[in-house]
């Protein structure tokens, strides 16, 4: 018969001297549970309370252009809604004359724009221009379609690219983000 493995000493509690007593590894959890707890907790106030981001992207410290922007974008949309609805015209030709109209609305507004953006250099100037030259890239957009239209009535809008997307979301995506609601685009084409 092989020998047996020589017995561990017990100890007082009868427990394996390796092994901490059970109440010692029941203590060991709760702190470790209670220190996830805490650190969850500070991790989610941290990011809903404290952290601060700045800006988005896009957003311009600097109000005085949306402050312009907005009114002006309001009284456009003001005068859009005066329109009879492109779709509901009885034919292509129609629907191109609505359009026409409602492009002269687009282009007094991106003119009051443009007289109100600021001038210079510096990266806000560069891209309240780079906004109003997509607006310009958009409205082109909406003329060649009412041409389109007067053409061929099975015609569709189509707007230009800008990485990978419609130039309208660039355009929307600028105007929400500077709270300026007004100045995203009408929408009454596509």
């Amino acid at each position: 018969m092989p020998d047996a493995p020589p017995a561990r000493p017990a100890t007082d509690d009868g427990l394996d001297p390796g092994r901490p007593p059970r109440s010692a590894r029941r203590t060991i959890g709760w702190v470790a549970a209670g220190t996830f707890v805490v650190a969850t907790f500070a991790m989610w106030l941290y990011a809903f309370f404290l952290f601060d981001p700045g800006l988005k992207v896009d957003e311009l410290a600097d109000r005085t252009f949306p402050t312009a922007a907005e009114p002006i974008c309001a009284a456009a949309g003001a005068r859009l809604d005066q329109l009879p609805p492109a779709n509901t015209a009885k034919d292509a030709l129609e629907r191109a004359d609505v359009v026409d109209q409602a492009d002269e609305i687009l282009r007094g507004m991106l003119d009051q724009l443009r007289s109100v953006a600021p001038t210079g250099d510096d990266r806000v100037s560069k891209g309240i221009s780079m906004w109003i030259d997509d607006w310009e890239t958009y409205l082109q957009d909406r003329v060649e379609y009412a041409a389109q239209l007067r053409q061929d009535p099975d015609t569709r809008f189509t707007e230009t690219v800008k990485a990978n997307r419609q130039i309208s979301r660039a355009i929307d995506g600028f105007a929400e983000v500077n709270r300026m609601d007004s100045c995203v685009t009408p929408g009454d084409v596509g």
